[in-house]
């Protein structure tokens, strides 16, 4: 397995936690569901750069392949406690464009009020 593609999977995780969220909160999802996954993928992508890379790094290319995906400031401990946050973010980034998505299908009536009100 080439180095670049070791280099490039932990990236590739994160990219699925900030974007896993806005589709669930898009999709009408719980909350709770879309914090909880979406801050598993965020730790897992920052364990995955600090710590697993190495050992496939050195699996495949030895102490020198393990050289050339150290990183040199481990996050892992910092994404576990704010790992929440751009799920939270994520999650009312979708239902909002949800909510649009629904009021431009009624075409501009809002669908929220009841009448008589």
């Amino acid at each position: 397995m080439p180095i670049v593609f070791i280099e490039a999977l932990a990236p590739s995780i994160l990219f699925l936690s900030l974007i896993v969220p806005v589709v669930t909160g898009y999709r009408g999802k719980r909350m709770s569901f879309s914090m909880a996954l979406g801050w598993s993928l965020f730790v897992l992508s920052f364990v995955f750069r600090d710590i697993f890379s190495l050992m496939i790094a050195k699996y495949f290319h030895g102490k020198e392949g393990a050289k050339v995906v150290a990183v040199d400031q481990p996050g892992t401990i910092a994404a576990v406690f704010v790992g929440w946050f751009p799920a939270l973010v994520g999650h009312f980034l979708g239902r909002g464009m949800g909510r649009l998505r629904k009021f431009l299908r009624s075409k501009g009536k809002n669908y929220d009020d009841k009448e008589g009100t």
